[in-house]
């Protein structure tokens, strides 16, 4: 894991240099971010879909919140508690007692092709700026331009060719849950610009 970029937002209640764990595969982006745990001693452990155990790889708090930026939204997970990510919801969800019976339980699962959004085409290619999808730089901005839809890191809207790598919308969202509302309402000649303090995209006019 890449070390954090300097602009990265602190709303957990943990130091960024915090040691934690790591789903190999969630690393390696073979597996969207869906799964956070904290064992009673409070470390934070993030995972993919699947059974546990799985292998984990160790990093600090701050990579893990560079580039997975909808984990700061688990501010109140306390020890002891975890939390999955709802594809139908658009969020963090915990499990549950039910009382009723009828209740289903929420699962970490990877992205659901069968709740797939109907205006948005998962073949097609979203050009991705190579520090941002590393994580090196957090995801900052999402614009729509010449036909086009980019995710780049901070800066200046403009970007080589040689800075952009090409992949598929579903992978893009598999690899940012927290982007597909986004990339739903994006509108050409507009830019959507994350805002780490409200934890939302907010529009904004190209320049």
């Amino acid at each position: 894991m890449p070390a954090m970029a300097q602009n990265t937002e602190n709303k957990l209640d943990a130091s960024m240099q915090n040691e934690v764990s790591v789903d190999e595969d969630v690393l390696a982006l073979r597996a969207p971010l869906v799964l956070v745990r904290r064992d009673e001693q409070g470390e934070w452990i993030f995972e993919g879909p699947g059974e546990p155990p799985r292998p984990t790889v160790r990093t600090v708090l701050g990579a893990v919140v560079n580039a997975w930026p909808h984990v700061s939204a688990l501010a109140e997970l306390e020890p002891g508690a975890s939390a999955i990510w709802s594809w139908d919801n658009h969020g963090w969800t915990s499990e549950f007692e039910c009382t009723c019976g009828e209740c289903e339980q929420p699962v970490a699962a990877d992205l659901d092709r069968r709740t797939w959004p109907s205006e948005l085409d998962p073949e097609d290619l979203v050009s991705v700026e190579e520090t941002a999808l590393s994580g090196q730089e957090v995801l900052t901005n999402i614009l729509y331009t010449s036909g086009r839809i980019a995710m780049l890191g901070p800066g200046e809207q403009h970007r080589t060719s040689d800075q952009l790598a090409s992949v598929a919308m579903a992978n893009v969202i598999r690899r940012w849950p927290h982007a597909m509302r986004a990339l739903r309402s994006v509108r050409s000649g507009y830019l959507l610009r994350w805002n780490p303090e409200s934890l939302n995209w907010h529009e904004y006019e190209a320049i």
